[in-house]
């Protein structure tokens, strides 16, 4: 290793070092300011007053949820006594064995404390591998569940009422701690709770709610509805607050963060996705509170919080399915995490603030209703549930695509993979296959595109010193050099922008790329989806010994998305393949004939450009490996067999090449003349080019024999 290369691997590791203690640093000294947030709407139509309000004594969660106002004499609610929970559906597999078939998509724990969900778990997917195919352990996946604050021991729950406000009256009961009356009832299709809770005044009741959980058969929608009576002797406003699902995991620990998303409906009707919140977003605000922003001519259509596979989308029930009726009565919506701690990610939710609109007048009544769509994120299951189509649940999913690919290619490639898994039954060998058919499309554009670059290669190796004639003649007339250099190019008829297409296959390809991998690491399908052998979930790192322990790698491990606990054989392999594809590519684009080594002014020999790019790309190979170590079983099966067969592909690629070459293809006399002297004709590109290319030139020209003349305006950028 020569000086040069040593000294840029010791700039880079002093960089890296650099940026992860200037990281660790700011945490350090500059943590978040957390302060308990005030529970005040944004909408600016609470009163300046401050209403009296009547709570529970359980001290708030610092930095966390509204702190608990202080109780006022005479301010009460009426409710139950027991906080046994109780349980809708069923969260069990169907056990083909023991002929049960469960009718239920989850099972949802209700508790009467803030009429509040305190855990739903689905009920045909599992928190983890079966060990025992044959008998598998009673694991239904949590897709809601209590969040504990490690600082104050304060619990949350799903769907918790936390608030009730007469806006007339400037009267408030906090009512996140109260025990409402709960009863069961169970009949054909459904079963369902209804919880009741009297606000009072005095001893006497000025509210009634009435809240209801419905769960149904063969239905993954829970269905709440809330019913608000005005028991007060005046017409009264009514305003209630209820917080959101909560209690989301992460499923990857690098490349899934859980995020809060709505969509709206525009004035012409047109579904869109409104607002995408992340949980470190709303952390790092005063309040942590984000409010959910639209425009005033738009009406929100639901609201969700999710993971990479995984979703609780809220949606309100509109009276009617015409446009004008969709609900008044969500007043607002913001995003909100209440525990003081960067790590969690399962308290964010999304807080929903309803309101009657209208004054309800004495013994008047308003019922609110709101579907919460709990399972996974899948189009193919989206397509069953009407609810779902009408409601354009799919947009769920959009955060989850790239940027730099395009809709209509993940969906083909998506669809591809499904079909191929149709027929193999086996997502890794659908994954094989599908890279497969991937590159034996793109191959001719590879092909094409390396051809383009050996002749382009061979063309400027045969006038370099013609060139370096030229460079040495107009060494101090920069405008000299580049017009006799153009002219040099048109006699030999060489044009140097078709070098582009050597790039164009890469351009090609990237998005097709971008769609695969986006596919492979996003789609449900593959959660727990087994290869052969030891991997038995592609959405997680094939592990075949585990440690037991855990290990950290200083720096690298911040990369690699955790510490290493186990061998991981698939990144293994596919390090050693990438390197050997590495090393291959530089051996088949090394020129046959060494280049002359270049002096500088003292007569030593200076780096070879070259040389270094190619070290260091070895030493990325082996980098990237760590960087994949921890990364799911599929993503790496697909990276191994695209690197494997990019070997086979770039061997039979060169040796085509050869062949030209020892046909003289490359060479000028192997040019066909055609009647009038000119070349051979050349494909369209080509000729684009070559007209741009001469377009330039005489711009060029034209400009240097009138310097004056005004240089073209450039296209103001639209960003």
């Amino acid at each position: 290793m020569d000086a040069q290369t040593k000294r840029t691997l010791a700039a880079t590791a002093l960089c890296l070092l650099l940026l992860f203690g200037w990281i660790k640093l700011q945490q350090v000294y500059n943590p978040p300011a957390v302060e308990p947030p005030v529970d005040k709407l944004a909408s600016g139509t609470e009163s300046a007053s401050t209403p009296t309000v009547a709570s529970s004594t359980q001290p708030a969660a610092t930095g966390a949820a509204p702190a608990a106002p202080t109780a006022v004499e005479g301010l009460d609610f009426v409710g139950g006594e027991s906080r046994e929970t109780i349980v809708l559906g069923d969260d069990r597999q169907d056990n083909k064995r023991e002929a049960f078939d469960n009718p239920y998509k989850f099972g949802v724990t209700i508790s009467p404390v803030g009429a509040s969900v305190e855990a739903l778990n689905l009920s045909e997917q599992r928190s983890h591998v079966a060990k025992d195919r044959k008998n598998p352990d009673h694991a239904p996946y949590k897709l809601l569940e209590p969040v504990k604050n490690p600082f104050n021991d304060e619990r949350y729950q799903s769907f918790a009422t936390e608030n009730l406000r007469l806006v007339d009256a400037k009267k408030e009961w906090n009512l996140k701690d109260a025990v409402w009356t709960l009863d069961k009832s169970t009949g054909l299709t459904s079963e369902s709770a209804t919880l009741t809770v009297s606000v009072r005044e005095g001893g006497k009741d000025v509210a009634r709610l009435t809240k209801t959980y419905v769960v149904e058969k063969n239905s993954p929608h829970l269905k709440i509805a809330y019913e608000i009576e005005n028991l007060f002797d005046r017409p009264q406003r009514v305003r209630l607050t209820e917080g959101g699902p909560v209690g989301f995991h992460r499923e990857d620990l690098r490349y899934d963060s859980v995020r809060a998303i709505g969509a709206v409906v525009d004035e012409e009707g047109r579904v869109k996705i409104g607002d995408q919140i992340t949980r470190a977003e709303v952390y790092k605000l005063t309040d942590q509170r984000r409010p959910f922003v639209a425009e005033p001519t738009d009406h929100f259509l639901w609201t969700s919080v999710s993971n990479k596979y995984f979703t609780c989308l809220v949606a309100p029930r509109p009276e009617r399915q015409d446009k004008s009726a969709y609900p008044k009565y969500l007043e607002q919506l913001y995003a909100r995490t209440g525990i003081a701690d960067p790590v969690i990610e399962s308290d964010l939710t999304v807080v929903q603030v309803y309101s009657t609109g209208d004054p309800l007048p004495p013994g008047g009544k308003v019922t609110l209703q709101v579907n919460a769509y709990c399972g996974p994120k899948s189009d193919t299951v989206f397509k069953q549930i009407p609810e779902a189509v009408a409601g354009r649940y799919e947009l769920v999913m959009a955060p989850d695509r790239s940027g730099c690919t395009f809709d209509v290619i993940n969906t083909a490639m998506l669809w591809l993979l499904r079909v191929i898994h149709g027929v193999v039954r086996n997502y890794g060998v659908a994954i094989i296959i599908l890279v497969i058919i991937v590159r034996a499309l793109l191959h001719p554009i590879s092909k094409k595109g390396q051809i383009n670059m050996m002749r382009m290669q061979k063309n400027m190796s045969r006038i370099k010193p013609k060139v370096e004639s030229l460079q040495e003649q107009y060494k101090g007339d920069k405008q000299k050099l580049n017009e006799e250099t153009m002219k040099l190019y048109r006699e030999e008829k060489v044009n140097p922008a078709t070098s582009m297409l050597g790039c164009l296959p890469l351009f090609l390809q990237m998005p097709i790329w971008v769609a695969l991998y986006t596919t492979l690491n996003t789609n449900v399908d593959l959660r727990h989806a087994p290869f052969f052998g030891y991997i038995r979930d592609l959405s997680s790192p094939d592990t075949l010994i585990s440690f037991g322990s855990s290990f950290q790698i200083p720096l690298i491990s911040f990369l690699m998305g955790g510490p290493i606990e186990a061998l991981n054989v698939l990144p293994i392999i596919m390090t050693l393949i990438m390197y050997g594809q590495q090393k291959l590519t530089q051996k088949l684009t090394r020129p046959d004939k060494p280049p002359e080594p270049k002096l500088d002014k003292e007569g030593r020999p200076l780096p070879d450009t070259l040389a270094q790019q190619q070290k260091m790309m070895n030493v990325m190979m082996i980098f990237m490996g760590f960087i994949f170590y921890n990364m799911p079983s599929g993503l790496c099966l697909y990276i191994l067999c695209s690197s494997l067969l990019g070997m086979g592909e770039q061997w039979y690629i060169r040796k085509h090449i050869k062949e030209k070459e020892a046909r003289g293809d490359f060479s000028p006399a192997s040019k066909k003349e055609g009647g009038n002297g000119s070349a051979a004709k050349t494909g369209w590109l080509n000729r684009k080019l070559e007209h741009w290319q001469k377009l330039a030139d005489e711009q060029r020209i034209a400009r240097s024999k009138n310097p004056m003349s005004p240089k073209p305006k450039k296209k103001k950028s639209r960003f």
